[in-house]
């Protein structure tokens, strides 16, 4: 299956316009027509490879499209991110840079706007009393979802002028990255792949984007030793690599994980990862591969499904070690403090993953594809973790709600759902522990705030957080209605964490995380509550079933 993380409107997306940068490649507008958004007076910032022109609109100032590293193209292609070089050149930053190479699909927005592989631009917003204060800024940067095959900062979701409107004491930035065949593939046992050694690169482009921030975002009016960075889905996978790697020490301070945990495999993944993308070609070494033009490689991504064969992270005993016992530790000594967390329906979305003409024809894809899961799932354990299951989907069978449970078809599915829900729930407890464990500080949420759209099954599925973490709540794309107060609370804890390392919020004390006691923040809309606990039940099933070693969903 198409392995993307939301859904939306394609046409929504075609009217939204769309430009680029000067003294780089710029992409065109959605229409097409290359037309630049232009600024009478606007804001100047000096930095190392160039001074930053934004623009001021509506108490915000934004600088988007900036350029952190060299265009990763000709000899750059499949190389680690280069510094950009040092430069006195004006660069006008008043849209966003190219979406990074991937192939169009509904439910990922930024999949629809102009595509090139010089994609590593980054997005700043802030609010123009940050810019007026002498005192630095806590720094949030985000990492944007997308199972490493789609997405981008041009996603209306992820733009931050609400967010900075609404905040003064904090300054957002966005990034893209490398995905999908431009990042995993290991293609140095290619012939003429020798020097081709660099991976994880999706990784490297992300630490280029932070070491570019430590640099030159103070003079943004931002505190470069107090960086917050956090991810949804994808992203979260990111920050939580990124949060034990020792690559990465003094880079940022803090890590926000939304839905997602680090699943590292042997670096022979992305060694047949490359296999797959030379088979899907036709090339038959690195010289062939580096001849494919960039639209040819989108062409072929669909066809063939590359993104869909994406090994993910691997250890390459760079960013991530071999050793990860130590690297949590390390990790949990260097003093990063954690926020980390799921949603209590998460499987819910991908209904909408599938394709079909009517719902049930989705609904029927998408149990089909549960029931490959479920019998991996139960091949993967012994007789009595079997039995745990069993117990497991009993307890999801009693749990469906009513106006649901009368429809066999949808009942069935939402069973097989939240089991695999608090599968997925239980990978990212499992690096909760093993952080905690190691001393690391660390906090966890569960959230329950439901979508009320209907074919969400009003529950809190995936990504249903963004629209609250972003304050777009016009621009919600599964929500639904974006309950504004449970915004504005959900805003002041990832705001209050960043500046503080404290998440607590105006009458509720965020307890820090422990596997004792194992208190967790139970986010809802009329109640936010430290609850000791409250996946027991499905935590110890599914502890009878894998042990330590979770099944991992992805």
């Amino acid at each position: 299956m198409k392995k993307i993380f939301r859904w939306f409107i394609v046409s929504v997306v075609l009217v939204v316009g769309l430009s680029g940068l000067t003294a780089y490649s710029a992409p065109l507008s959605s229409e097409g027509t290359g037309e630049r958004t232009q600024v009478k007076d606007p804001v100047k910032v000096v930095c190392e490879n160039g001074i930053m022109l934004g623009q001021s609109e509506e108490g915000v100032i934004s600088f988007k499209g900036v350029p952190f590293a060299k265009p990763p193209t000709g000899k750059l292609r499949w190389k680690a991110p280069q510094a950009p070089d040092p430069s006195g050149d004006e660069i006008r930053c008043y849209d966003f840079g190219y979406t990074a190479l991937q192939s169009e699909w509904p439910s990922e927005p930024a999949s629809y706007f102009p595509k090139n592989e010089d994609c590593l631009t980054l997005n700043i917003w802030e609010n123009k009393r940050v810019m007026d204060s002498e005192e630095p800024k806590p720094v949030m940067v985000f990492f944007h979802g997308g199972a490493y095959g789609w997405g981008g900062t041009t996603d209306p979701m992820y733009n931050g002028q609400n967010f900075a409107k609404a905040h003064d004491d904090v300054i957002l930035v966005t990034c893209n990255y490398r995905l999908g065949l431009m990042a995993f593939p290991d293609f140095s046992k290619i012939e003429g792949g020798e020097d081709y050694t660099d991976i994880n690169l999706a990784l490297r482009d992300q630490i280029a984007a932070l070491q570019w921030i430590k640099k030159n975002i103070a003079g943004f009016g931002g505190n470069p030793d107090n960086v917050t960075i956090f991810g949804e889905s994808a992203g979260s996978w990111s920050v939580t690599a990124l949060a034990i790697s020792p690559k990465v020490r003094g880079l940022f301070r803090r890590v926000i994980a939304q839905s997602g945990e680090m699943v590292a495999r042997d670096r022979k993944e992305a060694q047949k990862y490359a296999d797959f993308i030379m088979k899907a070609s036709g090339a038959r070494n690195m010289k062939e591969l580096l001849a494919v033009s960039g639209d040819e490689w989108m062409k072929l991504d669909s066809e063939k499904g590359i993104a869909d064969a994406c090994c993910y992270i691997v250890i390459d005993e760079d960013i991530i070690p071999k050793d990860l016992d130590k690297a949590f530790k390390d990790a949990a000594k260097s003093g990063v403090q954690m926020i980390m967390g799921s949603n209590s329906d998460e499987w819910n979305y991908f209904k909408e993953d599938f394709e079909g003409d009517t719902e049930e024809e989705k609904l029927d894809a998408w149990g089909k594809d549960m029931d490959a899961k479920y019998n991996e799932a139960f091949g993967d354990t012994d007789k009595e973790g079997k039995a745990a299951l069993e117990e497991l989907i009993k307890y999801e069978e009693s749990i469906v709600p009513e106006e649901y449970a009368g429809n066999r078809k949808v009942k069935e599915a939402l069973v097989k759902s939240g089991l695999v829900s608090e599968m997925w729930r239980y990978e990212i407890l499992d690096f909760a522990d093993r952080f905690a464990d190691a001393g690391g500080d660390i906090r966890v949420y569960l959230w329950k705030v439901p979508s009320t759209r209907e074919n969400m099954y009003k529950s809190a599925v995936h990504a249903v957080e963004l629209a609250y973490v972003f304050n777009n709540l016009k621009d919600d794309i599964y929500a639904g209605e974006v309950d504004p107060g449970t915004a504005a609370k959900v805003q002041e804890a990832w705001v209050n964490f960043a500046g503080t390392g404290d998440p607590s919020v105006k009458g509720v004390l965020w307890k820090k995380y422990n596997t004792g006691t194992r208190d967790t923040m139970v986010i809802e809309k009329d109640k936010w509550e430290c609850v000791s606990d409250p996946s027991k039940k499905t935590r110890e099933l599914l502890k009878k079933a894998y042990g330590d070693k979770p099944y991992y969903v992805w």
